[in-house]
């Protein structure tokens, strides 16, 4: 076993959900995934989160997404190395300043047809790369868009966690 995942063993409930929280803001997964402590390693955890996942619906996976920054978002990508939001999707802000201001503009037509900010898992993803999957994407309905968004959760999810095996 780990030692954080030992330290997250031996957290108090309290503790132990706000760490799940930083991993995905969804209450339900977090709250389900809490209820399957102790874990005895990375493989029981992992598989607890896609049970857990498989729990939620659509106000879950919104509640989830509310607690990403947006593909490119400027703020989000000033606040360093160390932040979450540099560490999966750093590669915006080495791309072309057109790819940049298409990905803001392309965002908020997103926002403004489906009602929830584009999600995808960056990691390993460029800019343009991630452009093309949006484009795509506004062509799909909501509901698709939705069941889509909610696979790219599970992901970026399950990176995070890996991450604390790391």
């Amino acid at each position: 076993m780990s030692k954080r995942l030992e330290t997250f063993n031996a957290l108090t409930e309290e503790a132990a959900l706000v760490q799940l929280l930083r991993v995905c803001t969804s209450t339900v997964w977090a709250r389900a995934v809490l209820d399957q402590r102790p874990f005895k390693d990375q493989a029981a955890l992992l598989a607890a989160s896609e049970a857990a996942w498989q729990l939620t619906g659509e106000a879950d996976w919104l509640e989830a997404f509310e607690g990403h920054p947006k593909i490119g978002d400027a703020q989000a990508l000033q606040g360093g190395a160390e932040t979450t939001a540099m560490q999966e999707q750093g590669q915006v802000s080495r791309a072309l300043a057109s790819t940049r201001e298409a990905l803001a503009r392309l965002n908020q037509i997103y926002l403004d047809r489906f009602g929830f900010i584009f999600i995808i898992c960056a990691s390993g993803r460029s800019a343009e790369a991630m452009r093309a999957v949006l484009e795509l994407s506004l062509e799909r309905s909501r509901g698709d868009e939705l069941r889509r968004a909610a696979g790219e959760q599970l992901q970026i999810m399950t990176r995070r966690l890996g991450a604390w095996f790391e």
